[in-house]
């Protein structure tokens, strides 16, 4: 039950260290509830814990062109989704919520949540309080998917936190994920969380730096099993 932990260099890197020892350290989960409930499987970690060194180059996982395997993810969908998915809070008529909509979440006192943490940090840079939450106790009975089943938000928390580094204060951000798609939606949120991260460093005037992930629910659909073993070289026995 021990975590298994990623020191990576690049988004890329990373992934492709979850992917190709995956195999070796997860448990199979038949999925009892929400996406693919009664349909699939999971392959999944029992839990990871992440940094990566340099998030914004390389977020675009590297594929050998001999595979004949597509990129999970590209440049361009990463940026989509930081504009759309992370910055834009409007709400589809069918949506219950986006990450959005509760990372620019209104304040009491007014401004948004994000802009709130902005504020914080460029105040007092070495805070313990410069968090975004996504999660909310009440989603285990609003939150719902296309599908008409309860779906909680993935994300719950960012966490930026400004670091002392040769001089300079350099802003850090760890993420947290309850459940985690590895194959498409790990280099796709992170890339776009690593273009948040960016923005915020530069409102309040941080030098950007590294990334932390960690999830107790990180793993593959049943139905990517076999690009990944292709991906990775891993047979199945």
């Amino acid at each position: 039950m021990v975590p298994f932990c990623v020191n990576a260099k690049t988004i890329s890197d990373a992934w492709f260290q979850l992917i190709y020892n995956l195999f070796d350290h997860a448990y199979t989960q038949d999925i009892q509830q929400g996406s693919f409930e009664n349909e699939q499987y999971r392959l999944q970690y029992t839990g990871i814990a992440v940094y990566i060194e340099y998030p914004g180059i390389e977020m675009v996982p590297v594929m050998p062109p001999g595979l004949g395997i597509p990129a999970p993810t590209t440049m361009e969908y990463i940026e989509d989704y930081f504009v759309y998915y992370l910055m834009d809070p409007t709400l589809a008529e069918n949506e219950t919520y986006k990450y959005a909509s509760r990372i620019h979440h209104p304040m009491p006192k007014g401004g948004t949540q994000l802009e709130r943490v902005i504020e914080t940090l460029k105040k007092t840079p070495l805070t313990n309080q410069a968090v975004v939450e996504i999660g909310t106790p009440e989603d285990h009975d609003v939150c719902f998917g296309n599908d008409g089943k309860l779906d909680p938000p993935c994300l719950r928390l960012l966490d930026f936190k400004a670091v002392p580094k040769e001089g300079k204060l350099i802003l850090t951000v760890s993420c947290y994920f309850r459940s985690w798609d590895l194959w498409a939606g790990f280099p796709t949120n992170l890339g776009g969380i690593q273009l948040l991260k960016k923005l915020v460093a530069s409102e309040a005037g941080l030098a950007d730096g590294p990334m932390y992930a960690y999830s107790a629910g990180a793993h593959i659909y049943g139905y990517h099993e076999e690009i990944a073993r292709m991906r990775t070289l891993k047979t199945k026995t």
